[in-house]
């Protein structure tokens, strides 16, 4: 009988080896024993017997999109018969999911089509990462950003991340946890022993819109959330990113500008905008151009930092809020305009105060 996932080759080699094999894992290669052999850490004859019975990943790609600009949607199937998404970014990074499904519910979000599954283990964590590096090995930078919560999975986030630090050539500085926010997690993160770096997802900068868009998001004051997201910018010396999907007619008028400008003064980070993107069963519109630029402007001019993010991934459903669970590798049928629409809007820019 074969034996797979990370964890079963514990059962085979000692400490030093499986450290060895663990790095060749997260670097895209197979742990061979020629491969271990090459690194000072050839396998005794028992050690030999115990790897021929071992298929090191307990997952697979089970299909590959790949978008207009160069991102991938990797759909990865699960030991269980789940399936998840990670996206290989394009820029040396990589989005993975932390959960099979999400219990946050974000009314503009595809990932909660469904509700909450499963958390992922360590091992499925991990394993994407085996999986993105061997489509791209110069793979550098980590974000979870996909499928899921991460902080409602923290304890295995926390404990893949201190081993992409230490075995996968990814340092704390190059990882970004990305959170709906709550002051309990936000609390854990900041004394953690490896600690992201930290996106906050705002959304919006009057509470009851935020919790109607956010509908199972801790029911805490987003000021009170902003402090704690700049406790752990202090601690850690780097800026957090506050993230806000611009939704047309909902979140992208002067005032919900302004009231985000009166929320983040001062604050050590900046404000990533990310015009909404379409997901068929939500019913919401993506802002025109202009008037995503317009409220990017209007941040600059309150003296924020401000980046306009067009998302890479678009046309695989690849962008941010269009994973899911369970899908296969075609992405949706779209209009002609809404291709043109996705033709116009390729690319980003970036607006900080003069």
């Amino acid at each position: 009988m074969i034996a797979t996932g990370l964890a079963a080759l514990d059962g085979v080699l000692d400490a030093g080896k499986l450290r060895v094999a663990r790095r060749l894992l997260l670097s895209g290669a197979q742990p061979t024993p020629d491969a271990l052999r090459a690194r000072g850490a050839s396998p005794s004859r028992e050690q030999l017997a115990g790897l021929a019975s071992i298929e090191p990943l307990a997952t697979r790609v089970a299909g590959v999109v790949v978008a207009g600009d160069g991102a991938r949607r990797l759909v990865i199937a699960l030991a269980d018969g789940q399936r998840i998404e990670t996206v290989l970014m394009g820029d040396g990074g990589v989005c993975l999911s932390t959960q099979v499904g999400c219990a946050v519910g974000c009314r503009f979000c595809a990932s909660g089509i469904g509700g909450l599954v499963r958390n992922l283990t360590v091992e499925e964590l991990l394993e994407q990462v085996v999986h993105a590096r061997r489509l791209e090995p110069a793979l550098k930078r980590v974000v979870y950003m996909g499928i899921g919560e991460p902080t409602h999975n923290l304890d295995a986030v926390l404990e893949a991340a201190s081993i992409l630090m230490a075995d996968g050539d990814v340092h704390e500085r190059s990882q970004t946890l990305s959170t709906v926010g709550s002051l309990r997690a936000l609390a854990r993160l900041r004394e953690a022993s490896v600690r992201p770096s930290l996106a906050l997802s705002v959304h919006a900068a009057r509470d009851d819109l935020r919790w109607t868009l956010l509908p199972h998001a801790a029911r805490e004051p987003i000021a009170e959330l902003v402090a704690a997201a700049e406790d752990h910018a202090a601690s850690t010396g780097r800026e957090v990113q506050y993230a806000t999907a611009l939704l047309g007619g909902v979140n992208d008028g002067d005032d919900h500008a302004d009231a985000l400008v009166s929320l983040l003064d001062g604050k050590r980070g900046y404000v990533n905008v990310i015009p909404w993107n379409a997901v068929a069963e939500l019913p919401f519109a993506r802002p025109s151009r202009e008037r995503a630029i317009a409220f990017a402007a209007r941040l600059r001019a309150g003296g924020l930092f401000a980046t306009l993010r067009w998302s890479a991934g678009l046309t695989a459903d690849a962008a941010c809020g269009q994973l899911r669970r369970g899908r296969g590798a075609s992405p949706q049928r779209r209009s002609s305009s809404e291709r043109s629409e996705m033709g116009t809007t390729r690319g980003s820019s970036t607006l900080t105060p003069s």
